[in-house]
């Protein structure tokens, strides 16, 4: 009878080998929910990162395009026709006609894409970002004079547009060669502006958005 009673104790726990594996299916099971929750994190951070540089973008196009809507060819300088196009652009807008017929116009803005603050163009990332020799879009109003006010209206541009690297080729099959991350190009009466914003995401990872319209000169 004593013999049965702890043959019957044994049977009713667990053995080494039985908690071995039920310690291994738990492991397995944590491991995967980690894996599956590391993967929904990267996920979400790429979706954000993706929304940013998104909206960074479109912003500053919409604003650009504010900017030299109903300018004259005329009074772009430099004239952004060769096929580098250019990221620096002083304009002016017309304001009215005086009283013998001429027309007046404002003083001058500019549109300048800068290094940014605390970064070095050498390759490196200088300000530790995440983004390496990074620009930013700079409007100054009043240019060249003692009322200059400038803002910047986008930062995380990259020194080219993206697809394009330093070899005076057309990488990215635009038109344009070597062109910087913001540049303004013009063809006829229609100039084209186009802009790359990056936002990092960690982990050397960068999402990155290209964003481009055209608009229509004054003669």
């Amino acid at each position: 009878m004593a013999a049965r009673a702890n043959l019957r104790r044994s049977r009713g726990g667990f053995t080494l080998i039985e908690m071995l594996i039920s310690v291994a299916i738990l492991a397995f099971i944590l491991g995967a929910m980690a894996l599956v929750q590391i993967r929904s994190q990267a996920t979400s951070k790429e979706t954000m990162g993706k929304t940013m540089s998104e909206m960074r973008a479109r912003r500053a196009l919409d604003r650009v395009v504010s900017e030299l809507t109903g300018v004259s060819h005329s009074l772009l300088f430099p004239d952004p026709t060769s096929n580098l196009g250019t990221s620096t652009l002083t304009y002016q807008h017309p304001t009215g006609v005086d009283a013998v017929g001429n027309v007046t116009f404002d003083v001058p803005s500019r549109l300048e894409l800068q290094l940014s603050p605390n970064e070095i163009d050498n390759g490196l990332d200088d300000d530790s970002d995440g983004l390496v020799d990074e620009r930013q879009l700079v409007l100054t109003r009043n240019y060249n004079t003692p009322n200059a006010q400038s803002v910047v209206l986008c930062s995380g541009i990259p020194r080219y547009l993206e697809g394009e690297v330093a070899n005076f080729l057309d990488d990215n099959g635009n038109g344009l060669l070597d062109e910087p991350g913001f540049t303004v190009s013009r063809v006829g009466d229609l100039l084209t502006i186009r802009l790359t914003v990056q936002v990092p995401l960690g982990g050397g990872q960068v999402d990155t958005t290209t964003v481009q319209t055209s608009i229509t000169l004054r003669n």
